[in-house]
């Protein structure tokens, strides 16, 4: 794709050879005219970021019907084996030659009036103004695409039919997703889908996002990655489901300055926000601990409340969490039923040797399985799983495994 920048800079460079109104209205035009794109995306053409800013000095009208009917490497010469995007593919004086020849002739008279039919502005005590096309930030081989059956019109759409051609002709990222996108006919297309096909990339391997100007964006139809004012909240759906996207220019430290717990950014959560909070931590939505540990955030908050059993004396809690103990220990389902729901709960204001007072085993604790009938026939599976976790009630791993396995 970065070859496209010079191939329709080339488009437009033709103007050598081209004139759209009469010569001597052009001939007066003045240098303002010179057109340059600013840096704001501009709804009708691709990002500014992926292709800077041009700067066109030359008038050439595609659409005129001795342009029309040439071939795009007639003027535009060696765009059929270009490998680079930093290939200049703009034509040059002796491209127009062959049919402008007459208008190049410095002798001739009349120099102001033949050559500010492509030159805009063009004064004869000043020399021509440049046009400026900058290198398109992308990989790009027009040898491999022409070798592929691919058209010039197929990515340069409708630049048959402009009398300028630029950067409103380069092609979109949408486009090249016709061959290149994850999808069923870029499958058959045989056209590799990874994002460094046509990308630039830092030295990590990573796509470079970043630039003088601004950072890249993606496209909101790109599986719903825009990073626009809902991102923040959308960007959870996005990262379960589409993970090695963002991992494409993320790197996963990115994620850990706001998910490890350490940082908190304020605008995850809405002010008063210590008050509300019981009901979302009950149904864990959002996920607490995508950000908290609870083994420690929690339970030292909560602790240092007062809520846990671990508070200090002076600053326990007078009101209960729970059911009287009668009611909340010995019940049949009361407070088992809700750690097998939400052990993390639990784990917010108690400490593992709160359970292993009633429940580890004689020796260790008051001897009280908190295990289902018939839990030793498959005792094996779970010590497998996380043998710590046995140990804490049991003690004895050995004993344990000749028990269970």
């Amino acid at each position: 794709m970065r070859r496209f920048l010079p191939l329709f800079a080339a488009l437009l460079a033709v103007g050598v050879v081209g004139w759209l109104a009469t010569a001597d209205g052009q001939s007066r035009t003045p240098r303002s005219a010179v057109r340059r794109f600013q840096l704001s995306p501009d709804p009708r053409g691709p990002s500014p970021l992926v292709y800077p800013p041009e700067r066109i000095a030359l008038r050439m009208d595609h659409s005129l019907p001795a342009h029309a009917e040439l071939r795009c490497v007639r003027c535009h010469r060696g765009a059929g084996v270009s490998e680079r995007a930093s290939d200049s593919l703009i034509p040059r004086e002796p491209s127009c030659a062959p049919c402008h020849d007459a208008d190049l002739d410095r002798e001739a008279p009349s120099r102001g009036t033949r050559c500010g039919r492509c030159h805009v502005g063009y004064r004869d005590d000043e020399p021509p103004a440049v046009s400026d096309f900058p290198t398109a930030r992308l990989r790009f081989s027009h040898r491999r695409h022409v070798d592929a059956g691919m058209r010039c019109r197929t990515c340069h759409a409708d630049v048959e039919q402009a009398e300028e051609a630029d950067r409103r002709h380069l092609p979109r990222m949408r486009q090249c997703f016709d061959c290149h996108g994850p999808d069923g006919f870029a499958m058959e297309a045989s056209a590799p889908n990874d994002c460094a096909t046509c990308h630039l990339t830092e030295p990590s391997g990573r796509i470079r996002a970043r630039f003088p100007e601004g950072d890249m964006n993606p496209p909101a139809w790109l599986f719903d990655m825009r990073h626009d004012h809902e991102w923040l909240v959308r960007h959870r759906w996005v990262a379960a489901d589409q993970g090695g996207a963002c991992a494409t220019c993320h790197e996963e430290s990115e994620c850990a300055e706001c998910h490890d717990g350490r940082s908190r950014p304020r605008r995850i959560h809405p002010g008063d926000y210590l008050t509300t909070h019981v009901a979302q931590a009950r149904r864990d939505q959002p996920r607490c601990t995508s950000c908290h540990q609870v083994s420690t955030f929690c339970a030292e908050c909560h602790a240092r409340l007062g809520l846990a059993p671990i508070s200090a004396p002076d600053v326990r809690s007078a009101s209960r969490y729970h059911p009287p103990a009668g009611v909340w220990v010995r019940g049949p389902t009361l407070h088992a039923l809700e750690a097998r729901r939400a052990m993390s709960t639990c784990a917010s204001c108690h400490a593992e040797r709160d359970c292993v007072v009633c429940h580890g085993s004689l020796g260790i604790g008051a001897g009280l399985s908190p295990h289902p009938p018939g839990f030793a026939s498959s005792c094996g599976a779970a010590l497998q799983t996380n043998a710590r976790a046995c140990v804490t009630c049991h003690g004895d791993l050995d004993a344990l495994r000749g028990r269970c396995l």
